[in-house]
């Protein structure tokens, strides 16, 4: 059988990969804090790129992923999770000014950082129902 593997520069958390004889290829990859910021960056363009937020309201945005970003950061230095009820936190404060900008973090989010997907999709739907009235 082949096997064809791409890029593994956006996968982060545990890649197990076997073949042939049950030959089996552990791989740990993970992304750097410049490719974490990079990610963020784009981000924060999207939320400049919103026409109906005021000013105020793009900064207190802004504010709430700076703080997931560094949570981000510190849990992908430190090979650990991140702190879910600080996200939760986040999450639920980003869902009350911009729904839209959420699901935007939590795709970014997910796709790079695989090993935290799981995690963050049940943080954001958790902070999503919480806000609901």
């Amino acid at each position: 059988t082949n096997v064809r593997v791409g890029n593994l520069s956006n996968i982060s958390g545990n890649v197990n990969v076997g073949g042939g004889n049950i030959t089996t290829h552990h791989v740990v990859t993970g992304l750097s804090a410049a490719e974490i910021k990079q990610l963020f960056d784009k981000l924060y363009a999207e939320i400049d790129a919103r026409p109906a937020t005021s000013p105020a309201n793009k900064e207190d945005i802004k504010a709430e992923v700076q703080e997931i970003q560094a949570a981000v950061t510190e849990a992908a230095q430190k090979n650990e999770n991140v702190n879910e009820s600080f996200i939760s936190r986040r999450f639920r404060n980003i869902a009350r000014m911009a729904p839209d900008v959420l699901d935007v973090i939590v795709a970014t989010l997910v796709n790079p950082l695989a090993g935290l997907g799981v995690a963050v999709k049940k943080i954001a739907e958790k902070a999503k129902a919480e806000t609901k009235i």
